[in-house]
């Protein structure tokens, strides 16, 4: 019995105090990492954020989208470096709560229910290490550690040198774009657009018709002039409107006067919602290349009008629900028709 007691002595004791701090490292280094380039990220595109923000209903979605992309930027470099670490921790805990109760509401209330949701949310991997290094600080392979041995500074200073680092920011912002497509279920639209390099965000929404802040019911049931849509926030810079149409036209049957694939009515017809003339000359151009191929298109290119997000679990379900997708979009016979459409 002896011997247990200090061989369990010795585990908790020697080993694990000394993998306590390279532990530490690599967790500071990974999420730090990755908070640092998604700030710089969301400065690089702060007008798709604030877009995304306001589509949320969050306060002050301009002021909010620079203090969250400032951050996790500073936050992000404050912790791979190891220095404020707790201090910086505390802000970056609250973003992710605050992140987990606006874009993924859905998986905090049923967090019991389907635990496997809620650590599969974004936010997860970012609010655990946040509250590890909370709980128990950057390590022995940190400033922090360093200056807690040979400097002390007074923590006043520390935190008034991360708001100055906060707002100090240079942000070189790139003006995005908007472009929105109806291309029957928006579950089945959103993956080729997030996977085409340029694009910064697609939002699952109701578009078209007159009824305000209409729910998924209300379309699916017909009769509020709404079609499901997608809207995308691209970089100009990155890729054009025209390979954006490319990438609509090789997702969707044309030649369908009811609907799209096995879904059917006025809410899963095709069209192209067009901002500003030369997305309308644009998408014109392109329907008059497709109408040479078949011979009759049912696909309308139509002014973009108020654009209704979607109810949260319907953002990204391709990702949230990979089985439930594939077996919807495999019975709806979606890819056989592309093919045979496109061959």
């Amino acid at each position: 019995m002896d011997k247990l007691n200090r061989l369990y002595t010795l585990l908790t004791t020697r080993v694990l105090d000394r993998l306590q701090s390279p532990l530490l490292l690599v967790l500071r280094l990974f999420i730090g990492w990755r908070f640092f380039m998604t700030g710089w990220g969301k400065l690089h595109h702060i007008d798709g954020v604030i877009e995304f923000f306001t589509s949320l209903g969050i306060p002050m979605p301009a002021v909010n989208a620079w203090f969250v992309a400032s951050l996790e930027l500073v936050g992000g470099a404050l912790l791979f470096i190891g220095l404020a670490s707790r201090l910086i921790a505390i802000p970056l805990s609250i973003n992710m709560i605050v992140a987990y109760l606006t874009a993924d509401r859905e998986a905090v209330v049923n967090i019991f229910k389907d635990p496997d949701a809620f650590m599969a949310a974004a936010p997860f991997a970012f609010l655990l290490v946040s509250l590890i290094v909370l709980a128990f600080g950057p390590g022995a392979f940190s400033i922090d550690y360093l200056i807690r041995k040979r400097i002390k500074v007074p923590p006043q200073l520390a935190t008034a040198a991360i708001v100055l680092l906060m707002f100090a920011m240079p942000a070189h912002a790139a003006r995005l774009e908007k472009a929105t497509f109806a291309g029957g279920c928006f579950w089945c639209m959103e993956p080729p657009f997030e996977k085409t390099n340029g694009v910064v965000q697609v939002i699952s929404g109701y578009t078209g018709g007159t009824k305000v802040n209409p729910t998924y019911d209300q379309v699916s049931l017909g009769g509020t002039g709404h079609r499901e849509a997608v809207e995308v926030l691209f970089d100009p810079k990155k890729v054009s409107y025209a390979k954006l149409l490319d990438v609509f036209w090789h997702n969707v049957d044309p030649t369908d006067p009811e609907g799209q694939f096995c879904d059917k009515g006025q809410q899963y017809l095709a069209a192209i919602y067009y901002h500003g003339p030369e997305q309308q000359r644009l998408a014109t151009a392109s329907l008059e290349a497709v109408k040479k191929k078949f011979a009759k298109v049912w696909t309308d290119v139509l002014p973009a009008g108020a654009f209704y997000r979607a109810e949260d679990y319907h953002q990204d379900y391709y990702k949230k629900n990979p089985i439930r997708y594939r077996f919807y979009r495999s019975g709806c016979g979606r890819d056989a028709r592309l093919e045979e459409v496109w061959k």
